[in-house]
C-alpha cells in the first residue's frame, strides 16, 4: 500500500518525471530553477496569483527545445479555496495537483519544495490519491503513484527522516479508510478479527480474540447481548504493542474503538433512509486498528493496547429487547431503554477490559451519536474528558494533524438523568432530545476503571466524508489515526 517516494537535490529542470509540480503558498512559490523555460511559467503564475487574475491551476507543456527533462509542468496555489488550519491548505493543494496529473494518466510526479513542506505535500498527495476500487468488477487501471521531492541539498537528511516517520501513519489512515468502506457482508466481526491477526503477524504485535462463547462465559454481558441477534457472532479483539524498552514512568495506553460492523438499530430499528451507511459504525475501531498498525511500524517506545468490541446489531428472535436489564463486565447493571444506543454498551464492556489490561490511560473512539454532528458539523470530532493535560494534548494533536476536534463538557448536572429505578444505569437519558453526545459520554464515564485517565472521542461525522472535503474524496477519512499517533509521540514517545 505504501507509495514509492524519492528525495532529489537536482535542479528541477534536470529531474526526469512525468510531471513537475510547483506550488505557491502565502510565502510565495516553493521552487525555482536555472531553466529559463521553467522560470518563465513559474514567474507568470506567481504574478497572476498576486494580481488575483487566476484562481485555478495552470497545466503547461514545456517546449521540447527547452533545457528541461520533464514535459509537463503543473502550477497551483495553496491559497486557493477557504481558510484552513495549519498546513491543511498545502495538503489540499498537493492532493489537487495529483488529481490533475491523474486526469492525464501521469503517475511519476515531482514536487519542487523546501524541506519544511515535504510532509504536508506527501500526506496530501497520498491521502488525496486514495481510491477504493476493491469491489468494482472492472476497476480502473491506474499506474502506482510515485512521488519525487526536489529540494535543497541541506534539507535532504531531515526530509528523509520525516518521510520515514510519516509513511506508516499515512498507511494507517488508508487502512482505516478501507475498513470503514468495506460493506457489512465483507467486514464481519470474524473478518475484522482475521485482519487484526494479519496486522499483528506483520508488525510483531500480540493478538488475542475472545470468541462469543468466551465473552458469554466471562461475563461480557453487554457485548454478548448486542451481538446476539446476528448470525455473525461477536468477538473482542485485543492487539498488544509491547516495546522492549520504555522510559521510566511511561504509562500503559489503551485505545478502545467501537466496532459495530453494521447497526440496524436492533428492535428499536432505524429508518430505512441512510441505514446503508451503518457499515461505517465501526469507524472508531478502524481508527484504533490503523493507529495500532502505525504505532507498531514506528516502534514507538510506549506500551499500547488496542481493544475492539466487534459486533453486528441485527434483528431476530434472539435480539436483546427494550426493557431488559443486563449485567456488564464491570458488574454494573444496565436497563435497556433503546437497542439503538448499542455503541455505548459494547464500549462499556471494552472499557472494563482495559481495566483488566491495567491500562493507565484510556482513549476511546466511537461513531456514537448524531448529536455530536449537530453540534460540530461534518468534519470535527467531539472530545470529552475531565483531564486537562490529556485534553490539551489531544486537541493540539488534532490541530497539527488535521484531525480537527473540539472539547465538549462532561456536564455533571446531567449525570443523574442516566439513573434508573431498577438498574444501576439506563442506556439513554431521561432528558428528551437534547445533549445526546454529553449523555452518551456520561454513560461511558461510569464504566471507566478506577484510577485510569480517560478521554472519549465522538467521531460520528468525521469518520466519513459525504462529499469531497479537503484532500478526502467522498467516503471514509480514517479520522483519529493521525491525531492519536501524534499525541503518543509527543507525550510519551
Amino acid at each position: 500500500m505504501s507509495v514509492k517516494y524519492r528525495i532529489l537535490t537536482d535542479d528541477p529542470a534536470r529531474v526526469s518525471a512525468e510531471a513537475l509540480v510547483v506550488l505557491h503558498t502565502s510565502g510565495g512559490m516553493l521552487g525555482e530553477s536555472s531553466s529559463k523555460a521553467l522560470q518563465k511559467h513559474i514567474g507568470a503564475f506567481a504574478r497572476a496569483v498576486a494580481k488575483g487574475t487566476t484562481r485555478a491551476e495552470w497545466f503547461c507543456t514545456i517546449e521540447k527545445s527547452a533545457d528541461c527533462r520533464t514535459a509537463h509542468l503543473l502550477l497551483d496555489s495553496a491559497t486557493f479555496g477557504p481558510w484552513m488550519p495549519g498546513d491543511e491548505s498545502l495538503k489540499t493543494a498537493a492532493a489537487r495537483a495529483v488529481e490533475v496529473c491523474r486526469r492525464y494518466s501521469l503517475a511519476r510526479i515531482a514536487f519542487v519544495c523546501g524541506g519544511a513542506d515535504v510532509a504536508a505535500i506527501h500526506e496530501g498527495a497520498v491521502l488525496g490519491d486514495f481510491a477504493d476500487t476493491r469491489f468494482k468488477s472492472e476497476p480502473a487501471r491506474r499506474a502506482p503513484l510515485e512521488l519525487l521531492f526536489v529540494l535543497p541539498k541541506k534539507d535532504a537528511p531531515a526530509a528523509k527522516k520525516t518521510l520515514a516517520a510519516l509513511q506508516p501513519v499515512v498507511d494507517g489512515v488508508n487502512v482505516a479508510r478501507e475498513l470503514v468502506n468495506a460493506p457489512n457482508n465483507v467486514l464481519t466481526p470474524a473478518a475484522f478479527a482475521k485482519h487484526a491477526r494479519s496486522v499483528a503477524k506483520t508488525t510483531g504485535m500480540q493478538c488475542e480474540v475472545l470468541s462469543a462463547a468466551t465473552l458469554e462465559k466471562r461475563g461480557y454481558g453487554l457485548i454478548s447481548a448486542v451481538g446476539r441477534g446476528s448470525d455473525e457472532p461477536p468477538c473482542l479483539i485485543v492487539l498488544r504493542h509491547k516495546p522492549a524498552r520504555t522510559r521510566k514512568g511511561t504509562p500503559h495506553i489503551a485505545l478502545v474503538g467501537k466496532g459495530v460492523c453494521f447497526d440496524t438499530g436492533g428492535i428499536s430499528i432505524k429508518p430505512a433512509a441512510g441505514m446503508h451507511y451503518m457499515n461505517g459504525d465501526m469507524g472508531g475501531a478502524a481508527a484504533v486498528m490503523g493507529a495500532m498498525q502505525a504505532i507498531a511500524a514506528l516502534k514507538l517506545p510506549v506500551r499500547v493496547t488496542g481493544i475492539v468490541p466487534a459486533v453486528i446489531n441485527a434483528v431476530d428472535g434472539a435480539s436483546y429487547l427494550p426493557g431488559a436489564i443486563i449485567r456488564s463486565k464491570s458488574g454494573k447493571t444496565v436497563f435497556i431503554d433503546n437497542t439503538d444506543a448499542e455503541g455505548r454498551l459494547v464500549l462499556a464492556d471494552a472499557l472494563a477490559h482495559a481495566g483488566l489490561e491495567k491500562a493507565d490511560v484510556i482513549v476511546d473512539f466511537a461513531t456514537l451519536t448524531g448529536a455530536a454532528q449537530v453540534a460540530l458539523g461534518p468534519q470535527m470530532g467531539a472530545l470529552f474528558t475531565d483531564d486537562a493535560e490529556l485534553r490539551d494534548a489531544l486537541l493540539a494533536s488534532g490541530e497539527r494533524t488535521g484531525d480537527s476536534a473540539w472539547h465538549l463538557p462532561l456536564w455533571r448536572e446531567y449525570d443523574p438523568s442516566l439513573d434508573h429505578a431498577l438498574a444501576d444505569v439506563c442506556n439513554t437519558s431521561s432528558i428528551p432530545r437534547a445533549g445526546g453526545a454529553i449523555h452518551a459520554a456520561n454513560f461511558l464515564r461510569r464504566f471507566v476503571p478506577d484510577g485510569a485517565r480517560w478521554a472519549h472521542f465522538d467521531m460520528s461525522a468525521a469518520a466519513r466524508a459525504k462529499s469531497k472535503a479537503r484532500y478526502f474524496n467522498p467516503g471514509a477519512t480514517g479520522w483519529g489515526v493521525r491525531l492519536v499517533v501524534d499525541a503518543l509521540q509527543r507525550m510519551w514517545g
